[in-house]
């Protein structure tokens, strides 16, 4: 069942009922935003560290020589690090913006897109909020 204001201004009934009851059809013509954040974050558990190998001493005669009564020298190990680590994302959406077109009973348009080209640089007709604060 829709109302209508007919051409006197008074309401009228447009009935499309039967005694099983009323079909009715509409379609509503809009343009819906909705802001979309991506978080992607790495979870970076416990190093798990294997020696490979037996120690050793690399030889070099620069670091070997007593300077101010120290002894220097270098050892190597050749080591196998496991590091298990995590990537996720987590995805939310914010607020959800509507712009309402028209309504009708004939069904949605089908060149919604053309005026967009036309205006490149338009202002969005969307309201952006980002923590309470309207962005234009």
């Amino acid at each position: 069942m829709f109302r209508d204001k007919n051409n006197n201004g008074i309401d009228s009934f447009i009935n499309n009922c039967s005694d099983d009851g009323c079909d009715v059809t509409v379609y509503q013509d809009m343009n819906v935003c909705v802001p979309i954040t991506v978080e992607p974050y790495v979870n970076m558990h416990e190093a798990q560290v294997e020696c490979i190998d037996e120690p050793y001493i690399v030889t070099s005669p620069c670091n070997s020589r007593n300077k101010n009564g120290t002894c220097r020298f270098n050892l190597a190990q050749k080591l196998c690090i496991m590091i298990p680590i995590e990537f996720r994302a987590k995805a939310t959406s914010g607020p959800t913006s509507v712009v309402c077109g028209d309504i009708s009973e004939e069904g949605c348009p089908t060149d919604c897109c053309n005026e967009c080209e036309d205006n490149v640089h338009q202002r969005s007709p969307f309201n952006f909020y980002i923590k309470g604060k309207k962005i234009e």
